[in-house]
């Protein structure tokens, strides 16, 4: 991951972080018993010094001095798993300064590879319980290709939060049993392990919330972390970027945002032959915003296709808007994504789920789809094309764009036949049947109701 920061954009950073947590009128951290609430200690790591052990191997100690009022940090190397290298003990080149930024190589192979750290703090040589410790996996992204960073940490007293209220997480989570205690010291027998997408974020950037994972401790003297990746078998046969730069931030990153997200009662990404239908419905929401609608060809970098001000329409409380994508970059693309950027007057912003769209092309494929009796009275057959075996999910969507029938079914590569029933209840007007298979849009066909 070779990624450039500069100090400016990191003061920016840090000052929108503070800006947004202050106007929030809530601050993360431990009562001191009045009521008032705490911020956690921001430590700041720098200059390490192998004390004791091997460089790069298992028991190698590392002291990073003074962290945090006259305390300082010993890290050990407790294990190396799946052929991972210890590159660099703490990367200052990027990223944050006083972060913990240590770069970890792999293998290069199918599977996870990983260094499992052990964190103790003392004073004087003693060891000192912090009340609270706040810290921040950021940018656990990919590299564009299979490569996914993964964090871990290791379970007993602590708590943990995705900052996905405003931007959905692209992190995996998982419990796994913690199996290489080797030093007899670890906290729990399980391991939350954080998982990122094979999509990678620029930057070092404590403001992608999608790929960053909050942490926050209470009462402890130390605690264990992995820091790693995986390799996915995905039948991408370029060349990978296997060194991973990690930054872990010590800080007060934990925060309630002054954002709310609005609920979506259905959004659609349909492809429609040469262009895209999005349609999206709102409730309960009075609001001066607008909508940017976004598009990405590699689920990362998203630009904005179009703005929209308004609603198309309202009923009974039911905010309905559109857009159609006619751009013509999409037909060089395979697949298209898109999600939509709900914007406030006062600048605040969250963000909807991606929903991906297959792009057919030729004249054999723009009639994979094909769906009878149409019109029709109670009952439905889907035929579809399918270039993979997989998961199928097929969704009849009304004018208003609500999902108002859904199926799943297991399909084969090939010729697929689906029925959707019991539709003799469903107002007269015009539908869309639309088929999404293992999560990509394949399809749809406009169909009308008697």
């Amino acid at each position: 991951m070779n990624k450039n920061s500069t100090l400016t954009g990191k003061v920016a950073t840090l000052l929108a972080i503070f800006i947004l947590t202050f106007i929030s009128g809530i601050q993360a951290g431990a009562s001191n018993g009045g009521g008032t609430r705490i911020p956690a200690p921001k430590f700041k790591f720098v200059n390490p010094v192998l004390v004791s052990g091997v460089h790069g191997q298992v028991g190698a100690k590392y002291l990073f001095t003074n962290v945090y009022e006259n305390k300082d940090a010993y890290i050990t190397i407790e294990n190396i798993v799946g052929g991972a290298v210890l590159k660099d003990i703490d990367n200052t080149t990027t990223g944050y300064n006083e972060a913990w930024q240590p770069t970890v190589g792999g293998p290069g192979t199918y599977g996870s590879s990983y260094i499992k750290w052990n964190i103790e703090f003392d004073s004087a040589g003693v060891p000192y319980t912090f009340s609270l410790i706040d810290l921040s996996a950021v940018d656990v992204d990919g590299d564009n290709v299979r490569v996914r960073e993964l964090s871990g940490i290791v379970g007993g007293r602590f708590d943990y939060n995705l900052p996905d209220s405003i931007v959905p997480s692209l992190l995996t989570i998982s419990t796994l049993a913690n199996n290489d205690d080797i030093f007899g010291t670890d906290a729990g027998d399980s391991v939350l392990m954080a998982l990122g997408p094979v999509a990678n974020r620029a930057a070092i950037d404590t403001l992608s919330l999608d790929v960053r994972i909050d942490y926050k401790f209470t009462n402890r003297s130390g605690f264990q972390i992995y820091t790693g990746s995986q390799v996915d078998n995905n039948g991408n046969m370029a060349a990978i970027e296997t060194d991973r730069f990690h930054s872990i931030y010590f800080g007060d990153l934990i925060g309630t945002y002054n954002v709310l997200a609005i609920k979506y009662q259905s959004f659609n990404a349909l492809w429609n032959n040469s262009a895209v239908d999005l349609k999206w419905s709102i409730s309960d929401y009075v609001t001066d915003s607008h909508f940017e609608v976004a598009r990405s060809f590699n689920q990362a970098d998203f630009s904005t296709a179009g703005i929209v001000l308004g609603a198309q329409s309202v009923n009974n409380g039911t905010s309905q808007y559109a857009f159609t994508d006619v751009n013509k970059e999409i037909l060089n693309h395979t697949t298209v994504y898109y999600r939509l950027k709900q914007v406030n007057s006062n600048g605040t912003y969250s963000y909807s789920e991606v929903k991906a769209v297959h792009i057919s092309k030729g004249i054999n494929q723009s009639i994979a789809v094909a769906v009878m009796p149409n019109p029709y009275m109670d009952k439905l057959k889907v035929n579809f094309e399918s270039q993979n075996a997989g998961k199928a999910e097929i969704r009849m969507i009304s004018a208003a764009g609500t999902t108002v029938k859904k199926l799943a079914s297991t399909i084969n590569k090939g010729t697929n036949s689906v029925e959707l029933g019991d539709l003799s209840s469903q107002r007269p007007g015009m539908y869309v049947v639309n088929i999404v298979v293992n999560g990509e849009s394949i399809g749809s066909q406009k169909i009308i109701k008697n």
